[in-house]
Order: structure tokens, then C-alpha cells, then sequence
């Protein structure tokens, strides 16, 4: 068996257990002077059942600092769960503390320790529970052949006799695959086993309902052999027959295996760079019969078929890719609890719109520029009690991270009913460092985030263990820019503070209009563009150039005078011929881009930018066109 590959399935559902248990003890805590018992005793269950099945998946991988911090854990939410003790904020407390070891018990196992830590031990021992004996753990791979049954049994001789056993699993087993090459382990020392019905392959992939069946040649008697087999823990039933020469049904149908199975990442970061270069193929087989004087009819339609297969292949890897944003948000509620405690406040904390999906690749990296947001928000945002109740505000504080579907993109928000951004203030650090013209007095949100967001600035007066050295913003700010996306600052003084980060959904194939601009082909994102116009002139109003679409004024930017002080830009514009607006909208404001020639539309394989072109601002990206020159993204949300 694959212990590798049972470790990491380990490490992934213990996570997931420990983030219920932390949800659960943290819907008790908030809501303590609310909560009906009945409410208390469902969230009392579910640190149980939570603790109760890392305590199984330990045992089974041979984890004995696991095993023994989730086996104290359970012990001490016995009496709570039974009604026997009711729950208290000590208790809490306590539960806090055992499951914060608990993660770092599971943290540790890649590294290999396994073994408890001394605090680990003084924890137990300060529940007062007895510590399960860890056994040696059983060998995860079996000196067993892995041949499924044949149709007739070994015979019986001088080896004993040969016996069919039927095992079935505890419903609530965990890891039934190491569960099943357990009990195998613990059969093949009575004798040989000669067969195992579904194959060990579909153990090794948990695609087993936990229902399996053994051919085990051995002399010792049934009830020696049913004992073996539930030695090894979570087996509800054995049978023990002697075995017939007819063909052996297996007692786990394929219809019976799940329907979702967990793979690896890498290989749909392998698989996603594969469809991308079809996409490049395609796009050059369609300009290559494009371009073909007399292009075979069957071979347009073949290529019409490539064309359309690669689209569906496109869509359903990149749907693969997508995740719920759930998996990173279910972490900050603990973190915003424990931050809060340290510095004396309360806060309630909500999150909206978890179930909204995303990129994988953006999946991993928002957590950390969401954790800055969240930590300052704490830290600075938010009064203490007695101020915020003289100001006429609950005691509470409301933090909120929420996530919604705009278009092609997904905004993420931290908002906070905290005291707000203080202009003068950050005016005022700003013309003690130098940043703005003395002259400035009054700051608009665009410009007060350029401010917070500038390298080492900030306002705080003493720098914390939470924030103060004027890196939380500066690094969002950032690592949003990097994946392609902008942030906005909303903030009224006295009222709050909200952040909003704008994230295309994927980074890896999106739609874009090709446009020529002095010479040069530039992608601009299909998503942003709302339509395309004949340019007819423009006017200028308060010093900026405009144009009017259907009444409404439109501010103009053309890209050639954008660009013109960019290297990567092209030197001249090209003043010849037709040229066009393609209005585009971020964040609901509307843009008019004047280039010198609309291309075509098409998909487009996004390629990151080394580190000098990626420091440039106006681009987000490059890609590869089907005749195989490179093209620039223009960042939307930059030029607009």
C-alpha cells in the first residue's frame, strides 16, 4: 500500500475535522448566553464525532501523539455530550487549548514526529485521562499476494484448511482502505492469504463500501481467525465459511464506489498546461486553413470538430480547478477569536458567500493578503468597548469577509463598523515621510490607498506582535496586483473601514480582444469589455479627454499615450486608417480605450511576466498568438 499517499489523505481529513471542531467550539462561545441545550449539545457532538475520528485515523496510521491528544479530547467531552457535566467558559477554554495541540500533533506527522511532546503529555495529564496504550503499529503493507480470487480455492493440506472470511467495517470507519490492509496484516499471519475480493487497488483508493472478502489458507480455527480479524479495530461483523470452488461475488459492487475521487494537484497543473498548449494548436491550425487559398472541406470540418472538442476539454479542466472559497474563509474564524482575545475586544465575525468558487492556483494565494486585511482591521479598525459605547456603537464589533461573483471576477471584502481611516492622520505621517506635496490637504480614497498601501508606511504609534511595521496593506496591495486583480478602499471616519479585492476567476485561459495599438498586439480581458465603437473624436472636459456613449460622458484614455512611456511599449502610434473604442467597465466604472485597430476575439493562455516586465503597471500578463508572436495583457483595472 501507498503509506505516502494515506498520509497526506490523513493530514487533508483531519483538517477538515479539526475545522469543525473549531466552528463548533466557537458557535458555543459566541453564543453562550443564547444558546438552548439542544443547540449546546449538537455542537458538543460535533467536537466529539470530530475528535472521535481523528482518534480512529491515528490509530490505524500508527500516530500516537495523535491518537493520545483526541483520545483525552474525547474522554473530556464524554460527560459534556452525555449531559453529565454541563459546559462552561473554562471548559471551553480547554477545548481551545486541546484541539490548538491537537493541529500541531497532526501538523507535525509530514516531518515525522509522531511521539507526544511534553506538552503535549502535561496536557493529558491535565485532563486527568489515562493515555491509550499505543501498540506497535501494524506494517500498512502486507507480505500478501495481491491476486483477486480464482474460481477455485487452494486445497486443504499440511498448510490447514482454506476459509472464506467476510469482513465488514464500522460505518463510521475512517481511512477503510489502511483499516482493510490492516485486517489482511493481521490474517496473513495466521497463514496465506490467497485472495482479496474487491482487489487491494480499490482499497488503496478507498473505492470500497468497507465490505471485503479474504481467501485465507491457515490451520487455525475459525474463532482464532474472526479474533485476528477484529483486533484490528472499527470491524462491526466477520465470517468465517470454509471456501467453495464456485466463483466468489464480491461483496462491494462497482456501482457501490464513490462517485468523487481526490487527486493531485500537480496533475491538473500538468493536465491545465496540456489543454492551454492545445488551445495555442488550435488557434494556429485555424489561421494556417485561414490563410490557405483552398482549404479541403473535410479538413475545415475536422478542424471545426478539434476546435469545438478543445473548448469542452477547456472548460471542464478549468471547472476541475475551481474550488469553494469556503476552504481558505473556514480558517480566519478561529484566528480573528484568538486575536481578538489578545487584544481585549470583542468582535462578532461573519463571512458571506463561501460557497463561491475560484481558481485553485488564486485559491492558494489570497489566504495570506486576507489575513493582513483581517488582522488590521482588528488591530486598528476596531474600539475597545468603552469607547465605541460612548461613541453610541454596540460593544461589539462587526468584522465581516465576504465573497460574491461579478462577472468574469470575485470580490472578496473585509469590512469593519470600526472607527475608520483618519485622513489627517495618515496626511499627516504622509507629509512628515515625504510622500505628498505639503500642499495637499485633503485626501480621496484612491489616493489615501496609495498611501497605506506604500511600502513601511503606517500610522500605528508602537509596533505589536499583530501589526505596526506598515507591511499588512503594502503586501496585499501587492500580492492582488500580482494575480492579476485591484484592490479598492472605502472608509468613513467613525463609521468603518472596507477593503475590496477584485480576482479574475482563473489565471490560466480567459477570453480577450485582440487589439493593435501602434503596431504592437495587446489582449484586452473579453470579460471587462462591454462593447466597441467607431472613434468619432473626443472632447475635453476639466483637462481630461472624454467621449459620449448614448449621452452619458465616458472618460477617454488612449493606450499609444498610456503606453508611450512604457520600453515595452511601441515608440510611435499609428495615425492611419479607422480606429476604435472598446468601452470597458471595472468595479462599475466605465472606460473608453482608444486603440488603432479592433483584431479578433478569441482564448487566450495566460503566461505570468518575468520580474522587470511584471513591475510595469499596465500589464497583467502576456500570451502566445496562434502565428506564434507574443502579446501583452492589459491590466484593465490599471489603465481604466
Amino acid at each position: 500500500m501507498d503509506a505516502a499517499r494515506y498520509a497526506a489523505l490523513f493530514l487533508s481529513e483531519s483538517r477538515e475535522h479539526l475545522t469543525e471542531v473549531d466552528d463548533a467550539l466557537l458557535a458555543l462561545e459566541r453564543d453562550r448566553n443564547t444558546v438552548d441545550a439542544v443547540a449546546a449539545g449538537a455542537h458538543i457532538a460535533t467536537v466529539f464525532r470530530g475528535v472521535h475520528t481523528i482518534k480512529g485515523m491515528a490509530a490505524a496510521m500508527g500516530y500516537v501523539a495523535v491518537e493520545q491528544l483526541s483520545h483525552a479530547l474525547e474522554s473530556r467531552c464524554e460527560p459534556l455530550r452525555s449531559g453529565a457535566e454541563e459546559w462552561s467558559g473554562d471548559v471551553l477554554a480547554l477545548l481551545f487549548d486541546g484541539t490548538d495541540l491537537l493541529r500541531a500533533a497532526v501538523d507535525a506527522v509530514p516531518s515525522g514526529r509522531t511521539e507526544p511532546t511534553s506538552a503535549m503529555r502535561a496536557f493529558v495529564q491535565r485532563l486527568g485521562v489515562v493515555p491509550v496504550v499505543a501498540p506497535v503499529p501494524t506494517p500498512l503493507v502486507a507480505e500478501a499476494p495481491t491476486e483477486a480470487l480464482t474460481e477455485a480455492a487452494a486445497p486443504s493440506g499440511a498448510f490447514g484448511t482454506t476459509r472464506r472470511v467476510d469482513v465488514r467495517l464500522t460505518a463510521d470507519c475512517p481511512l477503510k482502505g489502511v483499516r482493510a490492509m490492516i485486517v489482511l496484516a493481521k490474517l496473513s499471519a495466521l497463514g496465506t492469504v490467497r485472495g482479496t475480493e474487491p482487489p487491494q487497488e480499490r482499497w488503496q483508493d478507498d473505492l470500497f463500501d468497507g465490505a471485503f472478502r479474504l481467501t485465507l489458507q491457515s490451520s487455525a480455527t475459525d474463532d482464532e481467525i474472526s479474533a485476528a480479524a477484529q483486533s484490528a479495530g472499527d470491524v462491526a461483523r466477520v465470517s468465517v465459511k470454509l471456501a467453495t470452488p464456485t466463483p466468489v461475488q464480491g461483496t462491494a459492487r462497482v456501482s457501490d464506489a464513490p462517485r468523487t475521487v481526490r487527486l493531485d494537484a500537480r496533475r491538473l497543473d500538468t493536465l491545465l498546461d496540456l489543454v492551454g498548449e492545445l488551445v495555442i494548436t488550435r488557434d494556429r491550425l485555424l489561421r494556417a486553413i485561414e490563410q490557405s487559398e483552398h482549404p479541403d472541406r473535410a479538413v475545415v470540418r475536422a478542424a471545426a470538430d478539434a476546435a469545438r472538442l478543445v473548448a469542452t476539454l477547456q472548460d471542464e479542466v478549468l471547472q476541475a480547478r475551481m474550488l469553494p472559497v469556503a476552504q481558505v474563509f473556514d480558517r480566519f474564524p478561529r484566528l480573528v477569536r484568538d486575536i481578538a482575545r489578545d487584544l481585549g475586544k470583542d468582535v462578532h465575525f461573519t463571512m458571506e458567500g463561501r460557497e463561491i468558487e475560484l481558481d485553485r492556483s488564486l485559491l492558494d494565494a489570497i489566504g495570506d493578503p486576507i489575513m493582513h486585511l483581517l488582522r488590521n482591521a482588528l488591530d486598528h479598525g476596531f474600539e475597545d468597548a468603552e469607547t465605541r459605547r460612548a461613541a453610541g456603537k454596540p460593544a461589539s464589533g462587526e468584522l465581516i469577509l465576504r465573497a460574491a461573483r461579478d462577472r468574469a471576477a470575485v470580490v472578496i471584502q473585509v469590512q469593519d463598523d470600526g472607527r475608520g481611516i483618519d485622513r489627517d492622520v495618515v496626511l499627516r505621517r504622509a507629509h512628515e515621510q515625504g510622500l505628498v506635496d505639503v500642499k495637499v490637504s485633503t485626501l480621496a480614497d484612491d489616493a489615501l490607498l496609495q498611501l497605506v498601501a506604500h511600502p513601511g508606511f503606517s500610522t500605528a504609534k508602537s509596533v505589536t506582535s499583530i501589526s505596526g511595521r506598515g507591511v499588512g496593506v503594502d503586501v496585499v496591495n501587492t500580492r492582488v496586483r500580482a494575480l492579476g486583480g485591484q484592490i479598492d478602499l472605502e472608509t468613513i471616519t467613525g463609521e468603518g473601514t472596507v477593503f475590496t479585492m477584485r480576482l479574475p476567476l482563473t489565471l490560466a485561459i480567459m477570453r480577450a480582444l485582440l487589439v493593435q495599438v501602434g503596431g504592437d498586439t495587446y489582449a484586452i480581458p473579453a470579460a471587462h469589455v462591454m462593447e466597441v465603437l467607431e472613434f468619432n473624436g473626443a472632447s475635453r472636459r476639466t483637462g481630461a479627454l472624454t467621449i459620449t456613449v448614448r449621452d452619458e460622458i465616458v472618460p477617454l484614455v488612449a493606450l499609444q499615450q498610456r503606453f508611450e512611456d512604457d520600453p515595452l511599449a511601441p515608440a510611435a502610434a499609428n495615425p492611419d486608417g479607422v480606429r476604435h473604442v472598446a468601452i470597458v467597465e471595472v468595479a462599475g466604472r466605465r472606460t473608453a480605450l482608444l486603440v488603432d485597430a479592433l483584431l479578433a476575439q478569441q482564448d487566450i493562455v495566460v503566461k505570468p511576466l518575468d520580474t522587470v516586465r511584471g513591475a510595469r503597471p499596465w500589464f497583467s500578463g502576456a500570451t502566445v498568438l496562434g502565428d506564434g508572436s507574443p502579446a501583452l495583457i492589459v491590466d484593465v483595472s490599471s489603465v481604466a
